[in-house]
């Protein structure tokens, strides 16, 4: 079968690396496989808002290699183009759509406005008032705030996103959450470990050791488990906050500030993000792994990763969380009362682990979806 994956990149993402994973492991079972992404050049490329939604350029490019392909398989058009599905549709490919978080809806992604607070849902006026720093870049945000909502550039995006829709063969989701978010019709397809993961050795006698696995942004939650944690009994636990500091806002001032106050508090250890290939030595010098994310995470990896290890969670009682920990706590969000409750009852646990859950591989979930891809191929086939 001839298979091109699309992704607005192929580096550490979660979804980066499942793209990635995903084509190699399809690649190994005799398919021909190809990969399509951003250009490193992106000479002529637009810019602003639109221009991280719709590239005359990028469609060029697509369209070229699209050709005679049987199935497109998207991952995510951030930076590419909204006119990619029906590209291919016309092209005569089967078009696929995984579901990796809420951008197609919601052009920040998380479904969340500018101060991190959860979105009812999309809407034009509500996002061209919450987009307006972004739509009317490169001036101030205090000046965008104050002027005449731009309605045109989300329309368009609207357009679209309703595009996407009607030029999608079908969509999977990794949680039953995301789908229904955005409001489409799709396949379960929950998301396999990227890598094998051992379980963990015994624990050793100590204090119990808490992990944060993530971005350090507000919507992880990260500040809120710094502030339950602060209020634990002095030496009861320790934190290990691991993960990169992406801007926020345009801004790095965020995780600045963050870094600033962990490092204030006793028993926390701050590092930066880690390699994949590292991501298993942390998770087996912990007892615990805190999920306290204040959006609606859609599949972590983390956490399929931390139960393969045999770790206990905790985790925000939001998105798509609730279905991949049904063994874990679970916390309402963005509470820091609730949350420092739920570690002090792990304190009183004490270490341990509990039983390894494997998680599936890569090389099974690569069969299933070309299993899906024949299906649907014949369906279509018979449908003419």
């Amino acid at each position: 079968m001839h298979i091109l994956h699309v992704s607005h990149g192929w580096g550490q993402g979660g979804s980066q690396l499942y793209a990635a994973g995903l084509a190699n492991a399809q690649a190994s079972l005799g398919n021909r496989v190809q990969r399509f992404g951003p250009d490193g050049g992106r000479r002529g490329r637009r810019t602003g808002f639109e221009g991280g939604h719709f590239d005359a350029g990028v469609e060029r490019r697509f369209a070229e290699a699209a050709r005679d392909v049987e199935v497109v398989h998207l991952h995510h058009l951030s930076g590419l183009s909204l006119e990619l599905p029906r590209i291919a549709r016309e092209a005569g490919a089967l078009v696929v759509f995984t579901l990796h978080d809420y951008w197609l809806a919601c052009a920040r992604g998380q479904l969340v406005n500018e101060a991190g607070d959860r979105c009812p849902g999309p809407s034009t006026a509500r996002c061209a008032a919450c987009l307006a720093p972004d739509l009317y870049a490169p001036l101030p945000r205090a000046v965008a705030k104050r002027l005449p909502s731009r309605s045109a550039p989300i329309l368009r995006r609207e357009a679209g996103w309703a595009s996407v829709r009607a030029h999608t063969h079908a969509f999977f989701a990794p949680s039953r959450h995301v789908a229904a978010r955005l409001g489409v019709e799709a396949i379960a397809t929950p998301l396999p470990l990227l890598r094998q993961i051992p379980a963990a050795p015994p624990a050793p006698a100590g204090v119990l050791r808490l992990l944060f696995l993530g971005s350090l942004i507000p919507t992880k939650g990260v500040q809120v488990l710094l502030d339950a944690f602060a209020g634990l009994p002095a030496g009861s636990a320790s934190l290990r906050i691991t993960g990169p500091s992406p801007p926020w806002r345009g801004s790095g001032r965020w995780a600045e500030v963050f870094a600033a106050r962990a490092a204030a508090v006793p028993g926390v250890s701050l590092a930066a993000g880690v390699s994949p290939e590292a991501v298993v030595a942390e998770l087996h010098e912990a007892d615990v792994l805190v999920v306290p994310s204040t959006w609606e995470e859609n599949a972590p990896l983390v956490l399929a990763e931390a139960a393969a290890a045999g770790l206990r969670i905790v985790a925000s009682d939001l998105g798509g969380i609730p279905e991949l920990v049904p063994e874990g706590v679970l916390v309402p969000p963005g509470s820091v009362p609730d949350l420092r409750a739920a570690l002090v009852a792990e304190v009183r646990r004490g270490r341990g682990r509990l039983p390894p859950r494997p998680g599936g591989s890569m090389a099974a979930h690569a069969a299933e979806l070309l299993a899906h891809y024949a299906h649907l191929r014949s369906r279509l086939a018979r449908s003419g």
